[in-house]
């Protein structure tokens, strides 16, 4: 078999034309949702950290309106919540504030506080959830002015306590923390009384916890957004709050939605396939007789019924009462599939053949004169009796016309007069008029 034959052309390429309509379609189509989402995300995603800050403002209020107990000093522990006293003296206990507080935000993060210090200043006591030694090593060095005053300039906290409406809080870039090697960003809040620097509370956030809230929002909305400042072919760029560097890159890539398409495009494509498939054999079947494969009378008779100019055959095979008495029916059918086969072989592809009833066939023609329908239905004649089916000398009796602007039934009673001419005449003829 020729595989540059037009059919088998057509069996392999049909299905990847429609695999690649359907994947360009769902491609565009997904491409638009995710931008849809793109411009969606990050207000939600900037909500989320307001919740955060405004959890972290209400410490304050908590801080000042505790009242301070006397401790020597030492370690204290309630639940995870370590208090380490350098100096004996009255010290705020802030474990329940503290706990409430990691409480809150840890329903906010998805569980992803690192640790929450409270650092005093001067440095005579601290608070930590849990106690860390990369705080602690610190904490042994902070005194009046040192430490918590260079993070406070660092992170421009500087009298914070003059601003309505401004950040007086400041989270972090991600980082590594020495130690742990936990990738985390950390949420300055420094408490002012009187102008003064009483206190900073460090809210140390996992870093996962940013890109857990895209990946929570991807699965729930059937996204691909992604963090990566990379490969994207359309993204976005926008500072969370109280943040003056690296904004957070959210875009799409390409590959990926690519990678998501391929296998419903392809579903769809078999789908499709399979049912185009079975409403073609279904139309085929309602349009063709079975046996011979032309189509049916009660299909095109209601076609021919519209039509005014023919160019008509009518085939007759003869003697075939006699095939069925003596050979029988299913012989008798054999007989039919080998004539239809060769009348077929006869007849071009735009020509239409009817099994008109049992025996008898109607092909018409477009676009042929009358010495033309002489010429086949010659052909068709010298076909049907050229070798023997079944070992069986079969001949057909033919009879034809050419008319125009003309009714298919006065068509068709001129044709069936000229088959009975054929017949009289003594059969395996035609006779055109």
């Amino acid at each position: 078999m020729k595989t540059n034959h037009p059919q088998f052309k057509k069996k392999f390429i049909t299905p990847i034309k429609s695999f690649a309509l359907f994947f360009c379609v769902f491609s565009s189509l997904y491409f638009i949702y995710n931008i849809y989402h793109l411009e969606i995300f990050p207000n939600r995603y900037i909500t989320k950290i307001q919740g955060v800050y405004s959890y972290t403002r209400r410490f304050g209020s908590y801080y000042n309106n505790t009242p301070k107990k006397y401790k020597l000093e030492g370690d204290y522990k309630k639940d995870n919540v370590s208090l380490i006293v350098n100096t004996a003296s009255n010290v705020k206990i802030l474990s329940e504030g503290i706990d409430k507080l990691r409480s809150e935000l840890n329903q906010i993060t998805n569980n992803n506080i690192w640790t929450i210090a409270v650092l005093e200043n001067p440095a005579g006591y601290a608070h930590f959830d849990p106690i860390r030694p990369e705080y602690l090593t610190q904490f042994d060095k902070y005194g009046e002015n040192s430490v918590i005053r260079r993070i406070v300039e660092r992170e421009r906290l500087t009298n914070t306590y003059q601003s309505f409406y401004g950040c007086n809080l400041k989270l972090t870039e991600s980082y590594i923390e020495n130690g742990s090697h936990i990738q985390i960003r950390t949420l300055y809040y420094p408490i002012y009384n009187n102008r003064h620097l009483d206190a900073l509370l460090a809210i140390d956030i996992k870093s996962k916890y940013f890109s857990e809230t895209l990946q929570k929002y991807n699965n729930s909305h059937f996204t691909i957004l992604n963090m990566n400042k990379k490969g994207n072919i359309y993204k976005i760029e926008e500072l969370l709050p109280c943040s003056e560097l690296h904004p957070i890159n959210i875009g799409i890539n390409l590959l990926s939605i690519f990678k998501i398409v391929f296998f419903p495009a392809l579903l769809l494509t078999i789908i499709y396939g399979y049912f185009k498939t079975y409403l073609i054999k279904k139309r085929y079947h309602i349009q063709r007789d079975q046996m011979t494969n032309f189509y049916r009378r009660d299909y095109y008779e209601k076609k021919w019924l519209k039509q005014h100019d023919f160019n008509l055959l009518i085939i007759d095979i003869d003697h075939f009462k006699k095939v069925n008495d003596i050979h029988g029916h299913e012989i008798g059918d054999t007989v039919i599939r080998h004539v239809s086969k060769r009348i077929n072989n006869c007849i071009r592809s735009e020509d239409i053949a009817v099994r008109w009833g049992g025996e008898e066939f109607i092909i018409t023609f477009k676009d042929m004169t009358n010495e033309q329908l002489h010429i086949k239905a010659e052909k068709i004649c010298a076909s049907i009796a050229s070798s023997p089916i079944l070992e069986l000398d079969i001949t057909v009796s033919i009879g034809g016309t050419t008319a125009t602007n003309t009714h298919f039934n006065d068509v068709y009673k001129v044709a069936d007069k000229a088959l009975y001419f054929s017949k009289s005449n003594g059969r395996n003829q035609y006779n055109i008029v």
